[in-house]
């Protein structure tokens, strides 16, 4: 039983993986005042977009 928990705890977190490495600065969020913020967040790349387009649902179009 005490093996099972210390194999259990050697496994990192979900979503945190040890070979990827979260670039510092990428995502920010400044505080202007009257509950208004400026928000910095990375471009969606042209391939994500592409895939959303063709997955998504069509504006307008009866469900």
């Amino acid at each position: 039983m005490a093996e099972q928990n210390q194999a259990a705890n050697s496994h990192p977190e979900h979503g945190m993986s040890p070979k990827l490495q979260q670039k510092e600065n990428v995502y920010q969020a400044e505080y202007l005042g009257s509950g208004t913020f400026q928000i910095v967040k990375p471009k969606r790349t042209d391939r994500k977009r592409r895939q959303s387009a063709l997955k998504g649902t069509t504006r307008g179009a009866r469900k």
